[in-house]
């Protein structure tokens, strides 16, 4: 059963003989009622300042949980962007790896072409040369035949060159 100072200040008790002085009864009565009083006031503002700390405790609770969640997820993030890049790091490796292998065949090819092509211009030049070689030695035969023949017809005209005693 719950007392309220109320309770305790209008209570009334039977009177007997021999009894307590009712004067000082209801002076003690008025004492406790108010330090009652005094008390339920302190526990309920005790209480309302429980309840507050308690909310303010779950708001506390609840921004930790999420502080925790918010951290959680970051590492995760983190974590999820860091494998991502290794991924990419490795593909553009192994894609620069492809291409540099495709460059070095097509400049092997390159090389073997330029090789090849090197080979038929050799061949050309010599073929050419030996072509010079023999349209020069030709025109040197010509000349000489061209030369003798002018050294026989100086002979022949020489020959025929009437001599001073012979033309009169």
């Amino acid at each position: 059963m719950k007392i309220t100072p109320i309770d305790i200040n209008s209570h009334r008790f039977a009177k007997r003989m021999r009894g307590f002085d009712p004067e000082e009864v209801r002076s003690f009565l008025n004492l406790v009622s108010g330090e009652f009083e005094r008390l339920v006031i302190e526990n309920n503002a005790l209480k309302e300042e429980l309840a507050q700390i308690k909310a303010g405790l779950s708001d506390y609770k609840e921004r930790e949980r999420i502080l925790k969640e918010t951290l959680l997820t970051a590492q995760k993030l983190a974590q999820d962007i860091k494998e991502e890049a290794r991924r990419e790091g490795q593909l553009v490796i192994k894609e620069a790896e492809f291409k540099g292998g495709q460059l070095l065949d097509q400049a092997a090819r390159k090389a073997g072409q330029i090789e090849g092509m090197i080979q038929n211009l050799r061949v050309e030049r010599d073929a050419f040369e030996a072509r010079v070689r023999s349209a020069v030695e030709q025109h040197l035969r010509l000349l000489d035949m061209h030369r003798k023949e002018e050294d026989v017809e100086d002979r022949l005209r020489f020959m025929k060159k009437p001599t001073a005693g012979e033309s009169a």
